[in-house]
């Protein structure tokens, strides 16, 4: 039980502060004591008695739950990588596992996605939270029941042929069910765990403390940004609980995979778009393991570097050709059929990617290849330009050394990649599309599953191999025909103008009233060399002035009882002089230098 000592700890600080909240129920909605994640989890600071009580309770739960496990002071949590301690944090993550196992709720699927992080966590604490997926308790088989008969508007006997009532998976938010369909095809069906989402808004919320609470605790947790990376799961957890959003996903990413030439190497499971609702989505059952198992030991494959290089190209052809991707590619999310070919599931997380930003994608990619660092900075200045005051070759320089040493070979890709590249950005002041941030992180979410698996895959070098594929796939015969035809029907508007535009300039030309507007200095490096002219041009004339005046008081006679000699006013008009040349042509150097 609780003790005094017990207090010292940040967690049971907050436990009693949730507790003495249940007091402020009946505080304004615009007290500033209760606490809420807003648009995040749907409620707002007017939060009643009860949930105030059931945050509280759980709270008190969750320190319970740590201290059983050790967990506690958070302070002696080791979150270093020295090879001497490596016992004590295999010890402690298998304690961080159990304690999320017995939490569950939002937990088990934080722990789930942070297992992903091994550039954010040590690898012992990676390998623990691993073994989270798919190990989960299911719910009760009556309320699985209640809620499909309620989303689905009819007895399971009208629907299915035969539905196990056992899951075949359970994970924190959903279980998946075995059935067969009255046509005879057998079908996953997914299933929200009833009462989740309330649990699930409540544990993010609890979440988000814990993960301030232990920032500011342990300094080595500050370092390593749990914080802010909690914020980023918490949002796309709330998201996943809508299986609407995930049906649209999948029935995307199929239309892509459909046009690829190599749509045989990678399965999605085909969608029953009838029998799916925000809470119950029916897919193919696909019979294989996932590669949490694989890697847990608990199934074995010979070789994955077959189905690791098709998800891979896969991906690649998402982001860069499709616009439509996969974004949580962690080992729970990949399955090895039965023949060896890899599949994907989970569609809750999946991102886009428009044309325009996608098309400038490709351009990055080609010069990727050819290892043009110019070209990748001007693919990067196409999606963000720069401020007129910032140092355009500054920029070129820092993603010139971005690209040799964090894409060069060799180099390993993890999400800290992208924050340097987002640091980068930001110190140039770019505004870089959010989407393209997101593309990023989901490709060092897959290459942190590939270096788990298979840690001799090189991820880079096999991208730039497969993307050169994919390139040389897009370039046959019918699909020419189709850019061809793509481009010929944005330019058809255009074509059908010029006959209408030349008539009205004929006439204008007849009329005399023809104009021509020109926008003089529209370009920010033609202002920026104008100013330079005209600096330099004003500095230049003022030291010249300076020293013809200088040598004016060199030529004077001296004048008597003055406070200075002429011979001294013309020295230090002279200085003066000198200076103002000085700057002028380094002015000039320097502006030379940029152009």
């Amino acid at each position: 039980m609780a003790n005094a000592n017990a207090f010292d700890c940040p967690l049971a600080h907050a436990a009693s502060e949730l507790a003495a909240n249940e007091n402020l129920a009946m505080m304004p909605a615009g007290g500033k004591r209760i606490l809420s994640l807003g648009g995040l989890t749907g409620r707002s600071g007017s939060d009643d008695r009860s949930t105030l009580r059931s945050r509280g309770r759980r709270f008190s739960e969750l320190v319970r739950i740590a201290r059983a496990h050790g967990l506690l002071p958070i302070g002696q949590l080791d979150f270093t990588r020295d090879p001497a301690t490596s016992d004590l944090r295999t010890r402690q993550a298998d304690s961080l596992r159990l304690a999320l196992e017995d939490a569950g709720g939002a937990f088990v699927k934080m722990g789930q996605l942070l297992s992903t992080r091994d550039d954010l966590i040590p690898h012992e604490w990676q390998l623990a939270l691993s073994r989270l997926q798919k190990n989960v308790a299911p719910a009760h088989p009556d309320a699985v029941e209640q809620l499909l008969v309620t989303e689905l508007g009819a007895p399971l006997d009208e629907v299915f042929a035969s539905f196990e009532r056992t899951p075949v998976a359970a994970a924190s938010i959903a279980q998946v069910h075995r059935a067969v369909l009255h046509t005879g095809e057998t079908v996953a069906v997914k299933i929200q765990r009833p009462g989740i989402a309330g649990e699930m808004r409540r544990d993010v919320d609890i979440a988000l403390r814990i993960a301030k609470l232990v920032s500011r605790a342990s300094a080595q947790v500050r370092q390593l940004g749990i914080e802010q990376v909690a914020e980023q799961y918490a949002a796309d957890l709330i998201r996943q609980l809508d299986f609407s959003i995930e049906a649209v996903n999948l029935a995307g990413l199929r239309a892509g995979q459909a046009r690829s030439p190599r749509a045989a190497e990678l399965r999605l499971p085909r969608l029953y778009g009838a029998l799916s609702t925000s809470r119950v989505i029916v897919m193919e059952f696909l019979e294989g393991d996932s590669l949490s198992a694989v890697n847990a030991g608990r199934a074995e494959h010979a070789d994955l570097d077959p189905a690791m290089r098709a998800v891979l190209i896969a991906f690649i052809r998402q982001t860069v050709f499709d616009g439509t991707y996969h974004a949580d590619l962690h080992p729970g999310n990949i399955m090895l059929l039965a023949d060896g070919r890899p599949a994907l599931v989970d569609f809750g997380s999946v991102g886009r990617i428009d044309s325009g930003l996608r098309q400038t994608v490709q351009d990055l990619l080609i010069a990727y290849l050819q290892s043009d660092t110019r070209g990748i900075a001007d693919g990067m200045l196409t999606l963000a330009p720069l401020p007129d005051d910032a140092d355009e070759q500054a920029f070129r320089r820092d993603m010139a050394n971005f690209v040799t040493y964090q894409l060069g070979p060799g180099a390993r890709i993890g999400i800290s990649t992208v924050d340097t590249a987002v640091a980068i950005f930001t110190k140039h002041g770019m505004a870089v599309p959010p989407e393209f941030i997101a593309a990023g992180r989901a490709f060092a979410v897959l290459e942190g599953t590939l270096r788990t698996l298979t840690p001799e895959f090189d991820v880079l070098e096999e991208a730039r191999t497969l993307a050169l594929q994919q390139v040389g796939d897009q370039l046959t015969p019918a699909n020419v025909r189709q850019l061809v035809t793509r481009e010929a029907m944005s330019l058809l508007p255009v074509v059908r103008r010029v006959p209408r535009q030349i008539d009205r300039i004929a006439s204008a030309l007849a009329t005399g009233t023809l104009n021509v507007n020109v926008r003089l200095l529209a370009d920010r490096r033609d202002r920026r060399l104008l100013l330079g002219v005209i600096r330099q041009a004003t500095q230049t004339v003022i030291g010249a002035a300076t020293a013809v005046i200088a040598l004016v008081f060199f030529a004077m006679k001296p004048v008597e009882n003055a406070v200075l000699s002429t011979a001294a006013i013309g020295l230090i008009l002279s200085i003066a002089a000198v200076v103002l040349l000085a700057a002028s042509a380094i002015d000039s150097l320097i502006t030379r230098r940029r152009g």
